[in-house]
C-alpha cells in the first residue's frame, strides 16, 4: 500500500487520501472481492494516520457500495467492488473537470441571477427558518455555441463562501467551497430524461427531440452540512452511468 500522503493536511483531506489508495487497490484487484482489508490498527501504522481518520475512510467506502462491515469480523471487499470502480462515473467532480476530461473547451455562460426567500419546503430541505434569503443561479456549458449542460443552482444566501457581489458565478461553486476549507465530500441525485426549458432550448437552437438526462440533488460538505440545491441537464451522453445489482447482505 501506498504511504505517502501529503503532510499538514485536514483530516478529511487525509481520509480521502487513504480512502482513494484503497480504492485503486480495489480497483488492481490487488484488494479482491471477499477480501478483509487491514484493521483500523493495521491502517493507522501503514499510513501514519489517527484512527478516527481511518474510520471516516472506511465510511466513505461503504458509502460507495465497496465494503462492508461484518460485525466481530471486520471490513470486507464487497462482490462486485471493482466493477464499479472500474466504471464508475465522478458524480463528485465538477461539470468542467468532467467536460475538459472529454476533451471540450467548456465556458461558464450565467443566464440568470435571482435573490428571493425560501419557500416552505425549501427551508425544511436546507434547515433553515421559512423567507431565509436564497439565490437561484441558472447557467450554461457551452462549447463555442454548442450547449452541453444546462444548470440551476439553489444557495441559502448566509452559505455562500463569500457575499453574493463578489462572488464569481462563472466559474465553479466547488471551487469556490473549496478555497474556504469546505469540500464537496457527499450528495445524491433523483435522475431522470427530460427536455430542456423551452427558452433555453430556443436561445440555443436546441431540437425539441434532443436527449437530456438531469441530475437533481443536493450537495454536502466533510462537516454534513448542506451547500446547495443542484438542477443539471446533461446533453445526450455525456455523462453515461452504469448500474451494478447484487444480492443485499444482511
Amino acid at each position: 500500500m501506498s504511504t505517502e500522503l501529503r503532510p499538514r493536511l485536514s483530516r478529511a483531506t487525509i481520509a480521502h487520501q487513504v480512502r482513494d489508495d484503497l480504492r485503486e487497490q480495489i480497483k488492481s484487484g490487488a484488494l479482491s472481492a471477499g477480501t478483509k482489508v487491514p484493521s483500523e490498527a493495521e491502517c493507522c501504522d501503514i499510513y501514519g494516520v489517527s484512527r478516527a481518520t481511518v474510520r471516516e475512510a472506511y465510511r466513505l467506502l461503504e458509502q460507495e457500495g465497496l465494503i462492508e462491515t461484518r460485525h466481530g469480523s471486520g471490513r470486507y471487499v464487497l462482490h462486485g467492488a471493482n466493477v464499479i470502480v472500474q466504471g464508475e462515473v465522478k458524480l463528485m467532480e465538477s461539470a468542467l473537470d468532467v467536460l475538459r476530461g472529454l476533451n471540450y473547451e467548456p465556458k461558464l455562460e450565467v443566464l440568470r441571477i435571482e435573490e428571493r426567500a425560501a419557500t416552505a419546503g425549501e427551508a425544511s430541505e436546507f434547515g433553515i427558518p421559512v423567507g431565509s434569503r436564497m439565490v437561484e443561479v441558472e447557467r450554461a456549458y457551452v462549447h463555442g455555441r454548442q450547449l452541453l449542460v444546462h444548470t440551476t443552482n439553489l444557495i441559502d444566501v448566509d452559505r455562500l463562501p463569500k457575499p453574493i457581489e463578489r462572488m464569481d458565478w462563472t466559474s465553479s461553486l466547488a471551487t469556490a467551497y473549496r478555497a474556504v476549507g469546505r469540500e464537496i465530500t457527499s450528495g445524491f441525485s433523483d435522475i431522470a430524461a427530460t427536455h430542456l426549458p423551452s427558452d433555453v432550448a430556443q436561445k440555443f437552437e436546441i431540437p425539441d427531440a434532443s436527449a437530456w438526462l438531469t441530475f437533481d440533488g443536493p450537495l454536502f460538505d466533510q462537516h454534513g452540512e448542506f451547500l446547495w440545491f443542484s438542477h443539471e441537464c446533461w446533453w445526450n451522453d455525456l455523462r453515461p452511468l452504469r448500474v451494478v445489482t447484487r444480492p443485499a447482505t444482511d
